[in-house]
């Protein structure tokens, strides 16, 4: 049996599901062609965060900003690819089509990409072992995995996370790929104080979950969210909203979201290539 390649980029996995959108989307109507490669606009105009939860990993171009004090954000997104061979029940991390490819009987199902034999398939299973709460997707082990639904944990319900902490999409619009985590706010109004509610992704790890930030905390070329809260949390005061080929947005803070705030020179789009990037004046 095949193992699946460890920890590959998200990038595989979004470009993987763009085209397969396509596939099924058809023609583009006139005037709203998808585009090639990323572009920047205002991520504030592009509404708000949903408050619910739909499926949880992962703001940095290529390292977590999270606090490794207070988190284990390993399991968090697993984006892997392979092919199944066929044979008898295999162990827990290699591919499978069917539960009783697996010794566990438990085949995880990844959205796009087929099963991985597990120790769960669902956060009922960990509760009613006694294991866990939530089954989360784990990248170092290559399975999904019980746990005690802390903290960047992937969750199906909000009983799916430990007191204080709040299942909600890390990153709207990803169709699944980017699951559901226990995080510190589903939206700002979960925080204290002026505190704001903004996604922290870590693309080397796979992992994240949102978290209550300062207002003008958040650097250039980490993420923002993509509503009317997005340019608050930005240093910058700019946070563009970059298009992976116009299906996947993410707010990215950087230095302008058009000419006008570059002084004469150039904006230049924000960008996703295995990490983000903020826009640029040049």
């Amino acid at each position: 049996m095949t193992r699946w390649n460890h920890r590959n980029t998200l990038l595989v996995a979004l470009t993987t599901l763009t085209v397969a959108l396509a596939g099924c989307r058809g023609d583009d109507p006139p005037g709203d062609s998808a585009t090639e490669g990323g572009s920047t606009t205002d991520a504030s105009s592009t509404g708000s965060n949903s408050g619910t939860s739909t499926s949880g990993a992962p703001e940095t171009s290529s390292s977590s900003t999270t606090d490794p004090g207070t988190t284990d954000a390993s399991a968090g997104f697993l984006t892997t690819q392979g092919s199944s061979s066929g044979g008898g029940a295999q162990p827990n991390g290699a591919q499978c089509e069917s539960d009783a490819d697996c010794e566990s009987m438990n085949c995880y199902e990844i959205p796009m990409f087929g099963g991985v034999c597990s120790e769960c398939k669902s956060d009922s299973d960990c509760i009613e072992s006694g294991d866990g709460i939530s089954c989360s997707l784990d990248a170092g082990s290559m399975q999904a995995k019980c746990t005690d639904g802390g903290l960047g944990t992937t969750c199906e319900s909000q009983e799916s996370c430990a007191d204080g902490l709040i299942c909600d999409e890390v990153i709207p619009g990803t169709f699944g790929l980017v699951p559901t985590a226990c995080g510190e706010c589903g939206d700002s109004d979960d925080c204290d104080g002026e505190m704001l509610c903004s996604p922290k992704v870590d693309f080397v790890m796979l992992s994240g979950y949102k978290s209550c930030v300062e207002p003008g905390s958040v650097p250039n070329n980490e993420l923002c969210p993509n509503n009317d809260e997005g340019n608050d949390v930005c240093m910058s005061g700019k946070c563009g909203a970059v298009s992976i080929m116009g299906f996947i947005m993410l707010g990215v803070c950087g230095e302008c979201v058009s000419d006008d705030d570059c002084m004469g020179g150039t904006c230049t789009p924000g960008s996703f290539d295995g990490g983000v990037m903020g826009s640029v004046c040049t």
